[in-house]
């Protein structure tokens, strides 16, 4: 939460402070990573209640730090932020009187994901009155909305998978139904994968195994 605890002893508080005061940072960026993170700036004013506010920046926390022995008009501008979770990087700017430092913070680390089950396996009797198909469903997930999309392997025609429900908006879950076909097959085992990928995750690519056992 954009909190100002301003501890200078001309100034009660944060908005009390004069807005139109002329402020030097020392920088005007700082890069911080995407772990919560905390620091220090130190700027100069040409007033003692110099106004400091980090608006509706919710993820920035700022204290200013009295001045110290030497020159009263040298302040420290003292930050924390959050964590930043997101796959994306963000921006938040604290105005200093009539300057500004813009916090920028790293994306946060890709989610990653995952499937269950990690490989699957069908067995199949043809004859009379008996399946030549089977179907299973194959469930993904993630902890942030992503499109997945799975793919039967080419070269084996008797593995399909079909997406439910059909359409490939980003998700954090996402369910397919994997069928086989023992039609036209002789007694042996068939094996394929179906490639899984989700954009944007930690491990975008993920191969689940299939066998197929066409029993005599």
């Amino acid at each position: 939460m954009a909190a100002l605890a301003l501890y200078d002893p001309a100034s009660a508080s944060a908005q009390g402070g004069a807005a139109n005061c002329h402020a030097t940072p020392q920088e005007g960026r700082r890069a911080v990573p995407w772990a919560g993170n905390a620091g220090d700036i130190q700027w100069s004013a040409d007033q003692p209640d110099c106004k400091v506010d980090a608006g509706n920046v919710k993820w920035i926390s700022i204290s200013v730090l009295p001045p110290g022995t030497g020159d009263p008009h040298q302040r420290v501008l003292r930050y924390s932020v959050d964590t930043n979770f997101a796959p994306a990087r963000r921006e938040g700017k604290i105005q200093i009187g009539d300057a500004s430092v813009t916090i920028e913070q790293a994306a946060g680390p890709a989610p990653g994901m995952a499937f269950a089950p990690s490989r699957l396996e069908f067995k199949l009797t043809p004859g009379t009155g008996a399946a030549l198909s089977a179907t299973k469903m194959l469930y993904v997930g993630s902890e942030q909305p992503l499109a997945i999309t799975a793919t039967p392997d080419k070269s084996a025609p008797w593995l399909h998978v079909k997406t439910t429900p059909p359409d490939d908006s980003p998700r954090q879950q996402r369910t397919f139904e994997v069928s086989v076909s023992a039609s036209d097959k002789e007694p042996g085992i068939y094996q394929a994968d179906i490639l899984i990928e989700a954009p944007g995750a930690a491990n975008p690519k993920e191969l689940v195994p299939v066998m197929m056992t066409v029993a005599k």
